[in-house]
């Protein structure tokens, strides 16, 4: 296979990934391409091309692959690429075992944190160039993120009437699905590149609820309850922002800092980056009480605190609603007030990503795009 001919087959691929409600744009460096490369051989990069958002048994993938390639396998031989690619992060799998069902992974959230435990150098710092030209802006493209900003409960007052999908510790007593938790892969980017983070030692902080695929990959172990619960409280303690998945029943809690999580350090170089984020809550301070000792801007992963003539000052289009300045003031001068508009997320993934597209696209070619996604 010639150089132009490989070229080619990743360029398909990126613009087949491109389609999806978080897609993969193309760059002027072609790093893109790169990151194609680490994820996918050749003949991985043609399979995926012929996978959508719709889970495919390996017998329908196959017919696809000699359709548009003309590249001949039998189902078996299919199957097994298609385990070995699920295996090593690049898809997504549903069913059971004899029944497995494929479909393609979106980049993030998706095959970036699905290679955690097995980074290289190379490939985060190609990450962290993509991100500054051209994947922060596909990422926060629209007004309906991935992931929403949850409160610390400790943060809130007893006449907040807290909805579920903000209370990340009721959710969690609750839930009826199993918890894994896996380590942090932007930690562990960060940690490649020479920059440990400065908020904690711990790195083993996302965790997931129901899900299969990275206990099946060895990348998580399963949790109690209890366990979940201590591990939001160290995150308070510890200077920690929740940001579960967004919708009314997370499928994830991402537990983040602002020195190495790639949401917020992205968001934080656009302007105003609070409306970036799904988030029900700011920050209000009781100038009477503050004694300007600092502690609030330690805490807070936005920047979004200065202090001026002995008093802080809340940038209110930084401010996420975290909570995390209000939990350690001395003064009690800090407080969260609940926005007059409450944020209700959608109910589950796939309403998410169908808002997603309608945002990006319109009604009209939300509806041809999930056509075509679903039916290839």
């Amino acid at each position: 296979m010639n150089n132009s001919t490989e070229e080619n087959i990743y360029r398909k691929l990126q613009q087949h990934l491109d389609n999806f409600p978080i897609g993969f744009p193309a760059t002027k460096s072609g790093v893109e391409i790169e990151i194609l490369k680490f994820l996918f051989n050749p003949l991985q990069a043609e399979i995926a091309s012929c996978l959508n958002l719709a889970p495919k048994i390996p017998a329908k993938a196959r017919q696809r692959l000699i359709d548009r390639f003309q590249i001949e396998m039998t189902e078996q031989e299919m199957a097994d690429h298609l385990h070995q690619m699920f295996m090593s992060g690049c898809l997504e799998r549903s069913g059971k075992v004899g029944s497995f069902r494929y479909s393609n992974a979106m980049l993030a959230i998706g095959m970036f944190e699905y290679h955690v435990d097995h980074l290289t150098k190379e490939f985060v710092e190609n990450m962290n160039k993509y991100f500054d030209e051209a994947f922060a802006e596909e990422f926060h493209r629209t007004a309906i993120p991935q992931l929403r900003t949850s409160p610390h409960v400790k943060a809130l007052v007893p006449e907040h009437k807290i909805a579920t999908f903000d209370d990340m510790r009721l959710y969690v007593q609750n839930v009826e699905k199993s918890i894994q938790v896996a380590n942090c892969i932007c930690k562990q980017g960060e940690a490649l590149l020479g920059n440990p983070c400065i908020q904690t030692d711990d790195i083993e902080v996302c965790l997931m609820f129901g899900s299969k695929s990275y206990a099946e990959r060895e990348q998580a172990r399963e949790i109690s309850k209890e366990e979940c619960l201590a591990i939001l409280d160290r995150a308070e303690k510890e200077g920690m922002v929740l940001q579960p998945g967004n919708t009314m029943e997370p499928f994830c809690i991402c537990i983040c800092c602002g020195c190495c999580c790639g949401v917020l350090k992205a968001a934080k170089q656009f302007p105003n980056p609070a409306r970036l984020f799904a988030t029900n809550y700011y920050v209000e301070v009781d100038i009477d009480n503050c004694t300007g000792c600092g502690i609030c801007i330690k805490r807070c992963q936005m920047e979004a605190i200065t202090i001026d003539n002995k008093k802080a000052i809340i940038d209110l289009g930084r401010c996420i609603g975290c909570g995390l300045c209000v939990t350690t003031c001395p003064a009690i001068a800090m407080r969260l007030i609940k926005k007059e508009k409450e944020t209700i997320p959608p109910k589950n993934m796939a309403a998410l990503y169908m808002k997603i597209l309608k945002e990006k696209f319109g009604k009209r070619k939300m509806m041809m795009k999930m056509l075509k996604l679903l039916l290839g």
